[in-house]
């Protein structure tokens, strides 16, 4: 994206975010992806291009609204915002998965480790 700048600050497994629930047999992924707009204008986000990928390569897109809580966030001109990304996965898949940001050079991001 023009003028904005995506990193994965970090990302944890959930059972369950807010009263919201995953499929059955299923874990959440949230991720938490910084967004740095580095313009002069606001910019407003209804997604980020982010993917889960399993350890066995599987990828997996991100829940709908794709940006949890809200389905759209605004990022005021030269500044900051951590915005979380949500994904529904197959609990056998989540275990070693990375959390990455999909650009036009590759996919670049964070392995996710789990505590338990």
């Amino acid at each position: 994206m023009y003028g904005i700048d995506l990193s994965v600050a970090g990302s944890a497994v959930r059972r369950t975010l807010d009263g919201r629930r995953p499929s059955p047999n299923h874990v959440f992924v949230v991720a938490d992806v910084e967004v740095s707009n580095r313009g002069d204008s606001a910019v407003a986000l209804s997604s980020v291009p982010a993917v889960f990928v399993a350890a066995d390569g599987t990828p997996h897109e991100p829940t709908v609204p794709a940006l949890w809580p809200e389905d759209e966030v605004v990022v005021g001109p030269r500044a900051t915002k951590v915005v979380q990304v949500l994904f529904d996965v197959a609990r056998t898949k989540a275990a070693g998965g990375a959390v990455r940001i999909v650009r036009g050079d590759g996919p670049t991001g964070r392995r996710l480790h789990l505590a338990s």
